[in-house]
């Protein structure tokens, strides 16, 4: 009985000589019935037994030691698989079959990690290169496992919808035998090419014609296994969709239907389809690796295909970046949910987190890979993806004031929250040296200058996204640790470079991205602050070249900021950067050193810089707005750009009076000019003053922002003349001759209506500090004097259209808001009355949005100034500014737009109408100078920072 029964069960394994009724046998054997299935048991037996041993030991289809031919092993086993799939819905074999797949895998797997260890022991320069049985071996293996892997995408793969059991077994084994068989095939590559090498010499090819053949039929099976990889890999991807197309619906369902069973069997195999992507996609970048490295006896261009580890990647990373999507979406919820969607919104949040770790795991496998093949390739895929699924359109997240998001919104946020993951993984690894910095620099640049842009709308609402505000705030630390590798391979000269060399060309890279990054403020500003970072995050490290790094980047900044050259928004930028390391937020030793370093840099520019030598002028009037000029042969462009002028002032007067509160010295050519400046003025002879080439001298203007910085820095009259080397006075004296220069210079106007704007603002300045520096009370002629100028520059403001006497406009209701703060009880109503008819004569001409930051200046002078004068403000200011200032010092908020008071929402109603007036007037649009930047070579194209690069070279 036992005989008949293995015959029955050879003959289902395929095993008997006469194969009589093979196929009747292998379709009763799935029947309901005591005898057929205990056939079927009998032949699983029979493969777990040592005849069923897997083995590639015999090279032909003798039996050996008592095993079959290890084809006949595989084919029982998948004969096996094939009735336990195809058996009647009574009896259900899937089981079956998953145990079935698991040993099978698991005896392939062993086979060919013993065949390697039996290639290591042999030596490769051996003449049993050309054995027969080796390559009886060989062919036989490879025979093995290409038809494991046809028959795994032939039959397995059709049924894996129907049996999702069958989908642990089937990709577990696969990558698993797919990473031996490749190993093994490596390893025999590599002895077939040592081979070659060792006797070429002696015989030449037509000896080794034997040798070539092998190796083309290698390359021959490499394309055939690396076929079935790429369409194995769609197999498991078209299965990954399904599942995320479940977690679409139920996230843009209001109310979700989906049970906790079904959530959790849809997480668990979207994070098990994820594992297998990774296992799979590193088997075949060793693949790509091995295909394209240097050989000897063989090209594997002609078996090149399009199933490579780029167009793989291309294919996975728009699934990843939805999963990040999902992700965002289901942690913004998680705390407003009910108990049904959270549940579903964990799950989400859990299978966000495993995608980041599947994509880590893509690019930091094995070291030794090319540097092509892992990091590069995801940079540069990571770029390229787009959405692409129509449904995406369909809202999954409102953010308040009835805005709403769809995927297709969230995509340029997801992959930003994919970058950080990508990229702060990799600057924790040791593989930075694999970098290619020209795929580094594009990725961050698309990164800051196309998909930022697009999360705008998210953080400049009413109620903005809190995973958007978490994600941007990580992408600003992002840049700043790229900042310290972005450079770390430009090309073969590097490595002879010194530190100091390759941390310029960091700073070069640096600098220049913050000429770019005026498509969008929010760009702009993750970038400023990712530089100020930069060198807050070298200041506090316990190391000199990281100090000489932060030195280095403040003194290239400093430079460029009193370069003529420079662009006005370049120029702007970086003194945002600049001066906000003059006034750090928080007091530490980084901020510190970082200000002693930036005082210390600018000061040692500014001298180099000689704008003190020599004339200053604002560029002509058909030249203002254009930033290219043409220098003149016979005489040097000295002149800037009104613009230009009032960044260098700005950050003169933040320089001195950083320099002051650190108690630091500050240049002695400018000292020396300013004593000749308030030596003149204080003797009522301000024209006397040596810079007589032109009265539109915009010298005059710097001098006078140092001066304002000092004022501001000591605020006590004796020090600050102290410090420039002038004769003592009272200070109501310095103020009386510092109001009357400003008298002089405002009754002064000359035809140059952008000089005077500035020469203005800067003289109201003036006298704002001067009067913080009296200890005394305001006389009423102080105040009506003050009054008659501040009423004499609010008529020039308001008759002028320029950018500059807008700014004009909100610093002087800046100053006289300033100055009433200071006004005392007994001030008559006569000496106020100018003050208040300058802020209605601007109030009543100027727009919303020029008056809006000085709304709390404003609140402040009607609230504390005394309460007779509070009926001051005429009768002529609009109705809308009246309500405005009204509601204002109630607290409420007062809508100029609806003409009403609004109701108060978690962010100010004019923070979020500033908001939007930048959203709709900045272009989201990158650069054009954007697209052929070439960053970390030779034969970049120039830029304004090309004559800093070119001295600190020299």
């Amino acid at each position: 009985m036992a005989s008949s029964s293995d015959d029955v069960a050879h003959q289902l394994l395929g095993w008997s000589s006469d194969g009589e009724h093979a196929a009747s046998l292998q379709s009763r054997a799935t029947h309901d019935t005591n005898d057929n299935l205990d056939s079927f048991r009998r032949a699983v037996d029979i493969l777990s037994s040592k005849r069923g041993q897997l083995s590639f030991g015999s090279a032909d289809g003798d039996a050996e030691n008592g095993m079959i031919n290890p084809l006949l092993v595989v084919k029982g086993y998948c004969r096996l698989i094939k009735c336990s799939l195809a058996a009647a819905a009574a009896v259900d074999l899937s089981k079956d079959a998953g145990d079935l797949l698991k040993h099978l895998g698991t005896k392939l797997n062993k086979a060919l990690q013993e065949q390697k260890i039996e290639l290591n022991k042999q030596n490769a320069k051996s003449t049993k290169q050309n054995d027969v049985p080796s390559k009886k071996k060989k062919s036989l293996r490879n025979k093995v496992v290409l038809f494991y892997f046809k028959f795994i995408e032939d039959v397995v793969h059709a049924q894996i919808q129907k049996h999702i059991r069958l989908l642990g077994p089937t990709y577990r084994s696969v990558c698993d035998v797919a990473a031996s068989f490749i190993a093994l095939l490596q390893a025999e590559k590599k002895q077939m090419d040592e081979f070659v090498t060792t006797f070429l010499p002696s015989i030449g090819w037509e000896g080794l014609s034997a040798v070539h053949n092998d190796a083309t039929k290698l390359m021959k099976v490499w394309k055939d296994a690396n076929e079935f990889f790429g369409r194995a890999m769609l197999h498991l991807l078209s299965l990954l969709d399904t599942h995320l197309q479940k977690m679409h619906q139920a996230l843009v369902s209001k109310q979700s239907q989906t049970s906790d069973a079904s959530i959790e069997t849809t997480s668990r195999v979207a994070t098990f389809l994820l594992a297998r992507i990774t296992s799979l996609l590193c088997v075949m970048k060793e693949l790509d690796q091995a295909t394209k490295s240097n050989k000897v006896v063989a090209s594997a261009d002609e078996y090149s295909d399009n199933n490579d580890i780029r167009s793989m990647m291309k294919t996975i990373l728009p699934r990843f970046v939805k999963i990040s999507c999902f992700s965002l979406v289901a942690k913004e919820n998680l705390e407003q949910s009910v108990d049904k969607q959270r549940a579903l919104f964990e799950a989400i949040v859990g299978l966000g987190s495993k995608a980041r770790n599947s994509l880590g795991k893509m690019f930091s496998r094995d070291v030794e890979l090319s540097n092509e093949s892992a990091i590069n390739v995801v940079l540069d895929c990571l770029i390229e993806v787009t959405p692409k699924d129509e449904t995406d359109n369909a809202t999954v997240m409102d953010i308040g004031n009835e805005t709403t998001l769809s995927l297709r919104d969230l995509f340029p946020l997801g992959r930003l929250s994919l970058a950080n993951m990508v990229l702060g993984k990799l600057f924790t690894s040791s593989q930075t040296f694999q970098i290619k910095v020209g795929s580094m620099s594009s990725f961050c640049e698309a990164m800051l200058f196309e998909d930022v842009p697009k999360c705008y709308h998210m953080v400049a609402s009413a109620t903005p996204c809190s995973q958007a505000t978490e994600v941007l705030r990580n992408f600003i630390d992002i840049l700043e640790s790229a900042g310290h590798f972005i450079a770390a391979k430009r090309d073969d000269q590097t490595i002879q470079s010194s530190v100091s060399t390759e941390m310029m060309h960091q700073h070069h890279v640096l600098v220049r991205w913050m000429h770019l990054s005026q498509s969008n403020p929010l760009s702009n500003e993750l970038l400023l602050r990712a530089v100020q970072s930069r060198i807050l995050s070298s200041c506090s490290a316990d190391d000199q070249n990281w100090n000489h790094d932060a030195s280095n980047l403040i003194a290239l900044m400093s430079q460029l900021v009193f370069h003529k050259e420079t662009d006005s928004p370049h120029r702007r930028n970086i003194s945002i950067v600049l001066m906000r390391l003059l006034t750090p937020a928080t007091h530490s030793r980084a901020s510190e050193l970082a200000k002693s370093l930036t005082i210390e840099a600018l000061w040692r520019e500014f001298a180099g810089s000689n704008l003190l030598s020599h004339s200053v002028l604002l560029s002509s009037n058909e030249s203002r707005r254009k930033r290219k000029r043409k220098r003149s042969q016979n005489k040097p462009d000295e002149s800037f750009s009104s613009s230009d002028i009032q960044i260098m002032c700005c950050v003169l007067e933040s320089l001195a009076s950083a320099a002051c509160t650190s108690q630091l010295e500050i240049d002695a050519v400018a000292r020396e000019k300013i004593k000749s400046l308030w030596e003149g003025i204080l003797s009522r002879q301000a024209k006397s003053s040596d810079m007589k080439s032109d009265e539109n001298d915009c010298r005059k203007l710097l001098l006078l922002s140092i001066s304002i910085g000092l004022l501001k820095g000591t605020s006590n009259v004796v020090n600050f003349l102290r410090m420039i080397d002038v004769s003592e006075c009272s200070a109501t004296t310095f103020m009386e001759k510092a109001l009357s220069y400003s008298e002089a210079q405002v009754g002064a106007v000359t035809g140059d209506e952008i000089y005077n704007s500035l020469a203005f603002n800067l003289c109201s300045s003036l006298v704002g500090a001067a009067l913080k520096c009296t200890d005394g009370e305001l006389s009423e002629s102080f105040v009506s004097r003050i009054g008659k100028l501040a009423k004499c520059i609010c008529n020039f403001a308001v008759s002028k259209s320029s950018i500059e006497a807008i700014s004009l406009q909100r610093s002087v209701v800046q100053f006289v808001c300033n100055v009433g703060i200071q006004i005392q009880s007994g001030c008559s109503t006569q000496a106020v009355e100018s003050l208040a008819g300058s802020i209605s004569c601007i109030l009543e001409k100027s727009s919303w949005y020029h008056i809006s930051p000085n709304l709390s200046c404003l609140e402040c002078f009607i609230k504390q100034h005394p309460s007779h004068l509070t009926l001051l403000l005429p009768a002529s200011t609009p109705t809308s500014v009246k309500s405005l200032l009204a509601s204002r010092v109630q607290g409420k908020i007062f809508s100029i737009v609806d003409n009403k008071v609004i109701e108060p929402h978690n962010v100010p109603y004019s923070t979020f109408q500033e908001s939007c007036f930048l959203q709709e007037h900045c272009s989201n649009k990158r650069r054009s100078m954007l697209t052929n930047s070439c960053f970390g070579s030779e034969s970049c194209p120039r830029c304004n920072f090309c004559l800093a690069r070119k001295k600190t070279k020299n």
